[in-house]
Order: structure tokens, then C-alpha cells, then sequence
């Protein structure tokens, strides 16, 4: 899991440096669960907007929606009810979020153009909030341990945002 997690930090720092590749094709989704007892919903409306949802485990919940050009998601969890939910709206953004453990949430907002976000979480009962809004922000969330709890929230153009946490509270 610390491959996933590492690979997933290093994707949105990647991206939020060099820009964000453009899509091939039109809107793409690929959702694959395993395990029981998992909820997955996408919706993507505009052209060129690409998703991915890979839950594993036992009881995920897992929410996509993307309007406009060029953005691109991603949530894998792993573990047992981790709740995902990913709301991107403009042109060129990306989120990524691995989650494993147990009870996790992650909640990610993007309004707007060339935003990033990434969140990698692992224990039980995090909590990870992301709201961008506005042009080229970057944000990254790293929660270990258990109830963690973080909101970042960012307007404008340029921001960037580093968190991490680990212990038990």
C-alpha cells in the first residue's frame, strides 16, 4: 500500500510541475469493485473527461462528477467503508485519492483550471476535505494513524498546499 500511496503523491506533484497530459478520445470510465457490498456512481458531461474507480474490500462508497474539458479522476480503495466523493468542474484538473484501512472519507472539490489535488490516507476514521477553487492549485494530503481529520480550502490562482498527519486522536 505505501507504493500505491508513494505513486499517487508522486503523480500529483508530477502533474501539478509539467501540466496535465491531454486525454485521448472522449469521456472514459472504468470502474472495477471486488469484494461485497460496494456503491459506485460516474457522471461525466463535456468531452475528454477520464475516470477511474477501483474499490476492493468489503461496503466502499464511491462518487465521480466531472463537467468540462480534460479532467481526470481517480479513487482506489482498499479495506472496509471508505467513502470517496469527487466533484470536478472546468478544464484540466486532476484528482487522485487511495484511501486503505477502515472508515476513511475523502471529499475533493475542483473548481475551475489546471488544479490538483491528491489524497492518500490509510488507518481508520480520517478525514480528508479538499475545495479548490480558481486556476493552477495544487494540494496534497498524507493521513496515517487513526481520526485524523483535515479541510483545505483554497481560491484563487497558484496555491499550494501541503498536509500531513499521523498519530491517533
Amino acid at each position: 500500500m505505501k507504493r500505491i500511496l508513494s505513486a499517487a503523491v508522486a503523480v500529483v506533484m508530477l502533474a501539478g510541475t509539467v501540466g496535465i497530459a491531454e486525454a485521448q478520445g472522449r469521456n472514459r470510465v472504468q470502474v472495477e469493485q471486488r469484494g461485497w457490498g460496494h456503491g459506485a456512481a460516474v457522471s461525466q458531461k463535456g468531452d475528454r473527461n477520464g475516470s477511474v474507480t477501483v474499490q476492493g474490500g468489503r461496503g466502499h462508497y464511491a462518487q465521480g462528477v466531472q463537467s468540462g474539458y480534460n479532467n481526470f479522476l481517480r479513487m482506489d480503495q482498499y479495506g472496509t467503508r471508505n467513502q470517496s466523493t469527487t466533484e470536478q468542474r472546468g478544464e484540466s484538473n486532476l484528482a487522485v485519492t487511495a484511501q486503505d484501512g477502515l472508515r476513511l472519507k475523502a471529499d475533493t472539490r475542483q473548481n475551475g483550471y489546471n488544479n490538483v489535488a491528491g489524497t492518500a490516507q490509510m488507518g481508520t476514521g480520517h478525514r480528508a476535505v479538499t475545495d479548490q477553487s480558481g486556476a493552477n492549485n495544487a494540494s496534497a494530503i498524507i493521513q496515517t494513524g487513526n481520526g485524523q481529520d483535515v479541510e483545505v480550502r483554497q481560491r484563487g490562482e497558484g496555491n499550494i498546499s501541503v498536509v500531513v498527519q499521523s498519530g491517533y486522536n
